[in-house]
């Protein structure tokens, strides 16, 4: 009987636990909260635009998210023997419901919110739709960390 119980205890904690998933492709259930998830060094291993990959043409890119509420994005590719590099500095946040997170570059004055679509310990999958040109853009990475 008191295992029951027990077994009745934790299965009402997980049903109102707030870091069930609000994101279509997440886990249903997880014991780290959204922001602990978020917070790691990630590499871009997919890039899709409207649904063609096209993470062949995209050079590596690596992007650190850090506790403090900043993250940094680092890109280079080898053209023709010279190494070209693009960084990127500023802050993030989710927004109200966590469903988004918006990246506000240094020097800029408007965020840019993307949709987070999977997040996982290793796996983050968000979505970007740029309303002017009609195409949708879908970023997957992954850390090993």
């Amino acid at each position: 009987m008191r295992s029951l119980a027990f077994f009745i205890l934790i299965i009402s904690l997980v049903g109102i636990s707030p870091s069930c998933s609000k994101y279509p492709d997440g886990p249903a259930i997880s014991l780290r909260t959204k922001a602990n998830r978020l917070v790691n060094d990630w590499i871009l291993t997919s890039y899709l635009v409207n649904g063609v990959e096209i993470i062949d043409n995209q050079p590596e890119t690596k992007m650190v998210i850090d506790k403090d509420g900043t993250y940094s994005r680092h890109s280079s590719v080898n053209i023709l023997g010279q190494l070209q590099s693009v960084f990127e500095h500023g802050t993030w946040v989710f927004n109200g419901e966590k469903t988004s997170v918006l990246f506000l570059k240094d020097e800029e004055t408007l965020p840019v919110e993307y949709s987070i679509r999977e997040l996982r310990s290793n796996k983050l999958v968000i979505q970007y739709y740029d309303k002017t040109t009609n195409k949708t853009y879908l970023s997957t990475y992954t850390t090993d960390k």
